[in-house]
């Protein structure tokens, strides 16, 4: 387990959050934009098999509540984990480490096999409105928290109306591809306008400063 420098990970003092990843490997989900992919496909060639790292799942936790990132470079949910018969020891250490936040996040709802505990929040990642059926998904579990990432924003963006059943919004750019991805600042805008309507609150990325005009918005949900 290590500090982690996401910016949506932080403690609500500012603290830096944790990442805590027991699954090593390459991500067998294989979307091109991963960072995870291109670490591991620059540096870590010859030990990209799927495996679990013991010492990570018994890893000491922090002393002070924290929020930690779970499986940050893994798609936990994916049929090709389910091999490694892990999940239920994942999910039984984050029930017993009850004092600190544990943030799930996915691109596969639809495999999410339990219920959460309740110190979990639970996201989706989508690029945009293509991606939308995974944010219809997320709404039927159950989560102290479910919470949409739009990182990286490539699609068109969705319009949502009032009956919106998630309450945090994450939005951010493309990183290590230049700028050819990049939503505009009009896109950025539409997504500012829509969470301040419905009262979503909005936490915009740090890379997001070259884009957009004066402050960012960086809330949590409550």
């Amino acid at each position: 387990m290590q500090k982690t420098a996401i910016e949506w990970v932080r403690g609500p003092d500012g603290s830096p959050g944790y990442s805590w990843n027991p699954i090593k490997g390459l991500c067998p989900v294989g979307c091109w934009y991963c960072y995870a992919r291109l670490i591991y496909e620059r540096f870590w060639k010859t030990n990209s098999m799927l495996r679990v790292d013991y010492a990570e799942v018994n890893a000491p936790f922090p002393r002070k509540p924290s929020r930690i990132f779970v499986c940050s470079t893994m798609e936990l949910f994916h049929p090709e984990i389910d091999k490694l018969k892990i999940r239920d020891d994942i999910f039984d250490v984050i029930a017993a480490e009850e004092k600190h936040t544990f943030i799930v996040l996915t691109k596969m709802p639809g495999r999410i096999d339990r219920p959460m505990p309740e110190n979990v929040w639970l996201g989706v990642s989508v690029t945009g409105a293509g991606d939308w059926h995974r944010v219809r998904e997320l709404s039927k579990h159950r989560a102290t928290i479910r919470f949409v990432s739009m990182e990286p924003l490539m699609g068109s963006v969705p319009t949502l109306g009032p009956s919106v059943e998630f309450n945090w919004l994450i939005v951010g750019r493309l990183t290590g591809h230049g700028q050819k991805h990049d939503p505009t600042l009009d896109q950025l805008r539409t997504v500012a306008l829509m969470c301040g309507r419905l009262k979503i609150p909005l936490f915009m990325k740090d890379n997001l400063r070259s884009i957009w005009p004066g402050k960012l918005r960086q809330e949590w949900s409550k």
